[in-house]
């Protein structure tokens, strides 16, 4: 298992915010990788100015709280658009950075038991076939009712979306999507929160595309939770990383998955519960075959709670 060294970052999107902050301590997981600890980090942003705003205004952002508090510029999550760029309120709303990976930076190590793919994009995929790898975000008993995040990564050799799920135990347990899982609560009793699957093709139509290219449906406890895309365009059971096709970012969904790239600010998801929740936050990477056969390489996320 590799140690998780998460980035953290308070600017996002449209405002430059500086922070400094103290190492993470890792904590051990049950499947003995490593998780972050939120209620580690030292996020103070006692002084720090916002930029644009006139110069008469009180611009000094709030120190951090005992809880580490760090403010970024957004709105009020709304549906799927928890972050409008083009909306940049006045007053900045409070989350917690949960987690970060941007594996553009060369000293970023894959969490837990994710292993490096050095080509052609430097990124993070399983080590381990007809399986889940991933990492778990340890939240500290932090409460929070709003998940917000968003993924890029690429498709590997032959992924089925959500097409063998059945096949596989139908369980948010069990490798239910060629994609990336991100739940909640303890193994056993994990709980969903988003999904972002992989599909075969864009350019045919069969069970193993995804959902909006006419493929398998989700299953019910992941609902309308998810995306779905394919970054191969023309070869059929080919057994590459389509890095020409980043995924999930509403772009390139050609031939028959156009429809696939509709949903409005694609790439970022925000999930409200109706209740607080305390679980710890994971993330998995999920296939029902060979790493040799399909693969999925996560290359950058951010994830907030609120």
């Amino acid at each position: 298992m590799k140690a998780f060294s998460f980035l953290f970052a308070s600017c996002l999107l449209c405002t430059a915010l500086t922070a400094s902050y103290h190492a993470p301590r890792y904590e051990a997981n049950q499947d003995g990788g490593r998780s972050w600890n939120i209620m580690d980090e030292d996020l103070s942003a006692e002084g720090v100015q916002e930029k644009g705003l006139e110069e008469e205004e009180d611009n000094t952002l709030p120190a951090a709280t005992e809880s580490h508090r760090i403010s970024i510029l957004g709105g009020e999550p709304n549906g799927n658009a928890p972050f409008p760029a083009d909306d940049v309120p006045s007053t900045p709303s409070t989350w917690k950075l949960a987690g970060k990976l941007d594996m553009s930076d060369p000293f970023q190590q894959c969490p837990g038991s994710l292993s490096k793919i050095s080509s052609p994009r430097v990124s993070c995929g399983k080590s381990t076939g007809q399986s889940c790898n991933g990492f778990t975000i340890a939240t500290s008993g932090v409460s929070y009712k709003t998940v917000c995040g968003r993924f890029r990564g690429y498709q590997v050799a032959s992924t089925d979306a959500f097409g063998e799920y059945a096949k596989m135990g139908n369980s948010l347990e069990d490798p239910y999507v060629d994609g990336i899982s991100i739940t909640y609560g303890a193994p056993g009793k994990r709980q969903h929160i988003f999904t972002y699957a992989v599909g075969i093709e864009e350019s045919d139509s069969h069970p193993y595309t995804c959902p909006c290219n006419g493929g398998t449906a989700p299953p019910a406890y992941v609902g309308s939770d998810y995306y779905c895309e394919s970054g191969n365009t023309v070869e059929k059971g080919g057994s590459r990383l389509y890095h020409e096709d980043p995924l999930w970012d509403g772009q390139q969904c050609g031939g028959r998955e156009v429809t696939c790239c509709n949903p409005p600010n694609l790439g970022w998801f925000c999930k409200k519960f109706s209740t607080p929740v305390t679980g710890d936050i994971e993330v998995r990477l999920c296939t029902d075959e060979s790493v040799e056969n399909e693969n999925v390489a996560l290359e950058f996320f951010e994830l907030y709670i609120k």
